[in-house]
């Protein structure tokens, strides 16, 4: 029987009783030799232990992780213990099975509909290839253990900022999303972490695609996500280190809507080149007494100084006669929007990772192809945000001269 040693990033593993285990990589990053070898080794163990693979479709799981287990087995030296049955591995001493499952047949019909699929760990493979995230909490509501910690293992390679695992899972700059951290746990290797067995000749090479192709480097070696598009008129923010300068000037914003589209604010703090910006508030169906109930809510100060759509002026006045004195009309004109986009990208921005909605406008900002003009969606954080910058002050200008220059003589 071979010894096998798991590479240091799988080490939650054994030592955490997360529920959820969101694992990625790059090419030759051992992903799916060590989400093999760990079934097997729980398969051979002590404690119950009845584990899932489970694919998209049928028809792929015959080219699975599955069939990695079942060559892992023969290589191992363990065929004399186990018995291999199509899609069922069982372990003829102590009971423990490894079973197949299919989100749908190859022809698209639906599987275990409504039924629970029950077993101890699900290791969900090629998740990328699931369509939806609707799909994804189907099968994930459907598995059932009981008496038993639930394990649910989701391996994929990082594909587009579009996919829905991005968008669930991940910030936009490509980091797990804290929101998650309670239950799940996430995993990322790249052929770097499995360095020891692959072939020197090989590795060599890929360093060298560094330079002579650094976009299939960084996607398909180190498993980084491919950019949101050219097209995205927002793409350098830092969702890492929302950390506001206390001694940062304070300024609130608003876009106003109501029925079809929300109403959203935004606090945004201003210190030298740095902007911190904050959902604060996305809603239909505000009035505008909603909305200065939300902000009193949101310890808002009365004094606060706030800029909104200059669109609406009688919204404008009614926020202030009920107790918001300091709020104005943004400054409009023909480029305002260009204006506004390009002072933004004057600045390092840090954003809230908690500011769900403001993290999906980010993602989806785009301009018109061809063009220089954003498109007329996911804007409405966006424009509040540059509402904000018309109380922006540069630099430059907090130290202005009041008052007319003096002109200087004409000389004869």
């Amino acid at each position: 029987m071979k010894e096998f040693k798991f590479l240091k990033p799988y080490w939650p593993l054994f030592h955490t009783q997360k529920t959820y285990f969101i694992i990625s990589g790059g090419r030759a990053g051992g992903k799916t030799y060590s989400g093999s070898s760990y079934f097997i080794m729980n398969l051979m163990g002590p404690d119950k232990f009845r584990g899932v693979i489970g694919r998209f479709t049928q028809k792929s799981l015959t080219n699975s992780i599955y069939r990695d287990i079942v060559d892992l087995i023969t290589d191992w030296g363990l065929t004399p213990y186990l018995e291999v049955k199509n899609d069922e591995i069982i372990n003829k001493i102590n009971g423990n099975s490894i079973i197949t499952h299919a989100f749908k047949i190859s022809d698209g019909t639906q599987t275990a509909k409504g039924k629970g699929i029950v077993g101890t760990m699900l290791l969900i493979d090629e998740a990328q290839e699931i369509p939806s995230e609707v799909e994804y909490i189907k099968l994930i509501d459907s598995f059932r253990s009981k008496d038993v910690n639930r394990k649910i293992l989701v391996l994929f390679n990082p594909g587009h900022k579009a996919h829905w695992i991005f968008k669930r899972w991940y910030l936009p700059d490509g980091t797990p999303n804290p929101k998650w951290e309670e239950d799940h746990c996430f995993i990322h290797t790249t052929y770097k972490d499995n360095i020891e067995n692959l072939d020197p000749g090989k590795v060599k090479e890929w360093e060298r695609a560094k330079i002579t192709d650094p976009q299939y480097y960084s996607h398909h070696l180190m498993g980084e996500w491919q950019t949101i598009g050219l097209g995205a008129v927002f793409q350098n923010w830092n969702w890492t280190d929302y950390n506001p300068d206390p001694e940062a000037e304070v300024i609130y914003a608003i876009d106003f809507g109501y029925s079809t589209d929300p109403t959203a604010m935004v606090k945004v703090q201003k210190r030298g080149k740095k902007l911190w910006v904050e959902e604060l508030l996305y809603q239909k169906g505000y009035t505008n007494e909603d909305i200065v109930e939300a902000m009193k809510a949101m310890g808002i100060p009365r004094l606060a100084t706030i800029y909104a759509d200059s669109a609406e002026p009688k919204s404008i006045e009614t926020i202030r006669r009920l107790g918001y004195p300091n709020i104005k009309g943004a400054k409009k004109g023909p480029d305002s929007i260009k204006h506004g986009i390009d002072r933004i990208h004057t600045f390092q921005v840090f954003a809230n990772p908690k500011s769900a909605n403001l993290i999906e406008e980010y993602q989806n900002y785009s301009y018109r192809e061809g063009t220089g003009k954003p498109i007329d969606d996911y804007n409405h954080l966006m424009d509040s945000i540059r509402y904000a910058m018309t109380g922006v002050r540069d630099e430059e200008s907090r130290y202005a001269v009041l008052g007319k220059p003096r002109s200087r003589p004409e000389v004869f």
